[in-house]
Order: structure tokens, then sequence, then C-alpha cells
């Protein structure tokens, strides 16, 4: 798993076998087709962040990485794609990855755990692909799932034990 170029914001930094796969069809329904929901540039620079995450999770599989809204608006498209979704998982990591979206939910204790993640993710990202993206550092503040947070630490009121009801 060594194949990675160390600081590079270029595809080239990608692992070879999270590079080769294909998200035609994933991108066709999410940016042409009558379900689009985002613009085609839009999807290849939220793609291109997903694949540095998959790639992370393979250098790095003992360490708990939490996703931007942007890699996990792509990576929900992924998992809907559940044919596709398994075999990538197998291809990539020998088993399937869950999708775990109550994490820093349940108290204090919980939501440090995620922001200690997701800075953890941080670091990591820059040691292997440079300065985060300006929209990641951003949403570094809410990756929303339908309205609630999902991952990312926030201080949303969605935080808050039964705000959302």
């Amino acid at each position: 798993m060594n194949a990675m170029v160390k600081a590079t914001n270029t595809a080239e930094s990608l692992h070879p076998l999270v590079a080769a796969i294909d998200f035609e069809r994933l991108k066709y329904k999410n940016t042409a087709s009558r379900e689009a929901e985002m613009a085609p540039d839009e999807w290849d620079r939220a793609q291109l962040e997903y694949q540095r995450f998959l790639s992370l999770k393979m250098l790095y599989p003992q360490e708990v990485l939490v996703p931007s809204k942007q890699v996990d608006a792509i990576w929900h498209a992924h998992i809907l794609d559940t044919r596709a979704y398994r075999a990538d998982c197998e291809r990539l990591f020998g088993r399937f990855i869950d999708h775990y979206p109550y994490f820093g939910i349940y108290g204090d204790d919980d939501y440090q755990a995620l922001q200690d993640a997701f800075e953890n993710t941080c670091t990591l990202y820059e040691r292997h692909f440079g300065k985060l993206p300006h929209d990641m550092e951003e949403q570094a503040q809410a990756a929303r799932c339908a309205d609630h947070a999902c991952h990312v630490p926030s201080s949303c009121a969605c935080r808050v034990p039964g705000a959302c009801n």
C-alpha cells in the first residue's frame, strides 16, 4: 500500500485500487439523469475527495476516519449501488465497510471522540494529500445526512438530544 505519493493534489496520489474504481454510472445518475443532484464539476471534486478518503482507509485500516460532507455525499451514492459497493469494499479492504451515522450523538464523550477522529482524519489527509480543500475546511463544522449531523463535528441543534423531534 505504499503506492501512494505523499502530499500531492492529483489523482496520482490515490491508491491504485481506489483509482481503478469505475464511478461513471454513479456520476451519470447524479449529474446527468433525471435524478441529478450535482453539477459534473462538483461531482468530480467530490469523487476525488471520496477516493482520497478510501485511500486513507486502506493505509490506516485501524483508524476511525470521519468523512467531510462532500465525501459523505459520494459515499451515500456509492452505498446505494449495493452490488458495486460490496464488490469494491471486498477488493479494497477484504470486507464490507459499514457506514455508521450515529457517531458523536451519544453524549459528550462520544462527541469528543468524533471531534478527535475528524481532527486525526484531517491530519492524515494533509500528510498524504497536502492542504485541506477550502470546502472541506468549511464543512469541518457540519457534515449532515438528511438535515441531521452525521459525521463531522458540529454545533448544530441536532446534536442536542431531543432537539430534532
